[in-house]
């Protein structure tokens, strides 16, 4: 189905007008509902997914799930079914655009903007998880903004009902369903489905409306959810420094890696989006602080104090004793009259008494390290206080604990109760469990001071990522690609199949499957074709060799022809075709070459040669010869040549067959008028054989042998 669809009219009730959309499995065309005469959105399953039960069960739970959901910011479902070869679905449709075709063209929006969005779209929620639907994949392409401004959620293609164990049928344990830049860290660990991972989804839209950008992006992925996972968005006043700090507290919420540290549900994220839209005090915030209530204080005699005012002085104050201050007896206002202008006093005096006090501070805070590095570790080291108007300092060294054999979050949990900043380096170690810290830097029971950095070295949570395809390649080649996966290489099976010898059918689990790294996958190789060998039932009798070829599990069909053979007797197989020991599928079609005796040769026509001609011709054919004479008048033509045979020619007879011949012979002119009969048999001195006789007879020629 193409843009140029406008005669297609979908179940005699929808007839399409042009393509609006194209997402990951489905095309969404702008059609015109006949039946109630009113614009819909038309979603089309593209139809390579149409044959995939998978897919189609995913599309009519997306109709299903919507069509349960009324709500004015939700996108309606109105109708699904089949058409031609695929499924499409009729929607509300909102004239428009998304919202990630907003922050394309504009990049960014404001935070007030932003909180207005959100505001409607955690209403949506709201009602979808009140009915125990989770969303599972709020995205700016989900969210559509009208153009009266009306917001509206779609896309409920991966909703799942809370607390459902698996998604039956539909993808394997541990599966992630998503879009990994919009997903929450538990669906990146392919945990259960649950209201604040769409709270935590709308975070990162929230982030990215006023960021103008995603909080964590990568090459692919895997590397988005593994931050989605383990690192900490940049602050959003880093990317935008005016953004309101209540607007960034309410980011802040939302993304907290934890689900308990987010907002209960949707309706109280609302909440704190109306309350920063009016201008009030956060949740996220924290309790609001209520100042105490301000007490009029004495009015107290104005003081002023000696202090050094030149760069001298200010040298000679930081070695000796400050000096003591004067009281000056106070002028009375006067009661009445004009008011005089007094100068402000001078206050370059203050600022050196402060410097002083820096200056000492920090000489006595470097003493106080020395001497906290010098103690017994372990010990939290107080600051000795100075005898001046400074107020106390308090500087501690610690010993970091030891984490090794922790899990990150625990290590991370005790060494920030210690003060120290915790860093965390993700680094595979398969000799530890996933998420334990196996390293510190600095190690364990190092001496540092509080708020110091210890990076914390672990091996990280392995995210399920897809079996690498490796249908057709060599099983070196798929090997090398499932090892480069992070996968480890299982059982490598065969079994016969059209492909070529050796080349690889597919893994066990199947390519695209979502596995953790280090999972076992299985190889099953190709053996070729489904053959079965070729028997050699040369020498056995034609109908032997049949009964042997077409039984179980060969069943091929027999076809058998005959040849002549000097050296195989009658009825015997000569050869097979294909031969013996070859290949072939069950079922196929084999030839076998019988047998049928020695090879005949035809008579060649002799009436009319000369008896010599006539046995030379029967003698190169493998024939013999027997002649028989009869008398001929003196001078006929006939004298010395064949008047018949008994094998008419062109007969095929076997070699060596005999083949009677009548010669014409002159008789010799009589003496008497009595006729006489020719003489007895006399040896011819011609090349005739010497033991052919003589009769009247006349020579019939008997059928061919």
């Amino acid at each position: 189905m193409t843009d140029n669809s406008e005669r297609i009219v979908l179940n005699d009730r929808y007839q399409i007008q042009q393509r609006i959309g194209r997402g990951g499995m489905a095309d969404v065309f702008l059609a015109r509902d006949l039946l109630l005469d009113r614009n819909v959105a038309i979603k089309v399953l593209f139809p390579e997914f149409a044959t995939d039960p998978n897919f189609v069960e995913r599309f009519r739970r997306e109709a299903q799930s919507a069509a349960n959901l009324n709500h004015p910011n939700i996108v309606s479902v109105y109708d699904w079914g089949k058409y031609s070869n695929t499924y499409f679905m009729a929607m509300e449709y909102v004239e428009g655009r998304t919202l990630a075709d907003i922050l394309r063209a504009n990049g960014h929006v404001s935070s007030i903007q932003a909180a207005e969005i959100a505001s409607e779209v955690s209403a949506a929620l709201g009602f979808a998880h009140r009915n125990g639907v989770v969303h599972r994949d709020i995205k700016p392409a989900n969210i559509l903004i009208g153009s009266s401004g009306q917001v509206k959620v779609a896309d409920f293609g991966i909703a799942r009902a809370m607390n459902a164990p698996t998604e039956s049928n539909l993808t394997q344990v541990g599966s992630v369903m998503g879009t990994a830049t919009y997903f929450s860290p538990e669906q990146a660990q392919g945990g259960q489905p649950d209201p604040r991972s769409d709270l935590y989804s709308l975070g990162i839209v929230l982030y990215e409306m006023v960021g103008g950008r995603p909080p964590f992006t990568g090459d692919n992925p895997v590397g988005i959810a593994y931050k989605q996972v383990h690192n900490a968005p940049q602050p959003l006043n880093q990317l935008v420094a005016d953004v309101p700090r209540p607007f960034e507290a309410i980011v802040a919420k939302l993304l907290a890696k934890k689900p308990e540290q987010r907002y209960a549900d949707a309706d109280d994220l609302r909440d704190d989006l109306r309350r920063f839209r009016s201008g009030e005090h956060v949740h996220a915030l924290g309790p609001a602080v209520v100042p105490p209530p301000v007490v009029p204080l004495p009015v107290a005699p104005v003081v002023t104090a000696s202090l050094p005012r030149t760069q001298a002085a200010y040298a000679a104050a930081a070695t000796t004793a400050v000096p003591r201050t004067t009281a000056m007896p106070t002028t009375p206002r006067p009661a009445a009259g004009p008011v005089a202008y007094v100068d402000p006093p001078n206050r370059n005096g203050l600022y050196a008494v402060l410097g002083f006090l820096a200056v000492i501070a920090l000489v006595i805070g470097g003493i106080v390290l020395f001497k906290s590095l010098t103690k017994e570790k372990g010990a939290a080291v107080p600051v000795e206080s100075t005898t001046t108007a400074a107020a106390v300092t308090t500087l501690a060294v610690v010993n970091v604990a030891n984490v090794i054999g922790q899990t990150f979050d625990e290590a991370s949990r005790i060494l920030t109760l210690q003060g120290l900043t915790v860093t965390p380096v993700a680094q595979d170690n398969p000799a530890v469990a996933e998420n334990q810290v196996f390293k510190t830097d600095p190690p364990a029971d190092t001496a540092v001071t509080s708020g110091s950095p210890v990076q914390v070295f672990f091996n990280p949570t392995k995210l399920p990522q897809p079996v690498p395809d490796v249908t057709g390649k060599s099983v070196e080649e798929a090997k090398r690609l499932l090892t480069a996966g992070g996968f480890v290489v299982g059982a490598i099976t065969s079994e016969n199949s059209d492909l070529t010898s050796d080349t690889v059918i597919r893994t066990d689990p199947a390519a695209t499957t979502s596995l953790k790294v280090g999972s076992t996958v299985g190889i099953v190789l190709s053996a070729g074709p489904n053959t079965q060998p070729v028997p050699d039932v040369v020498g056995q009798t034609e109908q032997v060799a049949k009964d042997f070829l077409v039984a179980p599990p060969r069943t091929f069909v027999v076809t058998s022809i005959q040849e002549a053979s000097d050296t195989v007797a009658v009825g015997i197989v000569i050869r097979s075709e294909p031969v013996g020991g070859g290949q072939l599928a069950p079922g196929g079609a084999i030839t076998i070459v019988v047998s049928s005796g020695l090879k005949q040769v035809q008579v060649p026509p002799l009436i009319g040669l000369t008896e010599a001609q006539a046995r030379t011709s029967l003698t190169s054919l493998t024939l013999v010869a027997e002649v028989v004479y009869q008398a001929v008048p003196s001078g006929d033509v006939n004298d010395g040549r064949v008047i018949a045979q008994n094998v008419t020619s062109g007969t095929s007879v076997n070699p060596n067959s005999t083949v009677k011949l009548k010669v014409g012979k002159a008789v010799a002119p009589a003496t008497t008028t009595t006729s006489t009969t020719l003489p007895p048999t006399t040896t011819s001195t011609s090349t005739l054989p010497p033991t052919t006789t003589t009769t009247e007879a006349p020579i019939t020629a008997p059928p061919g042998p």
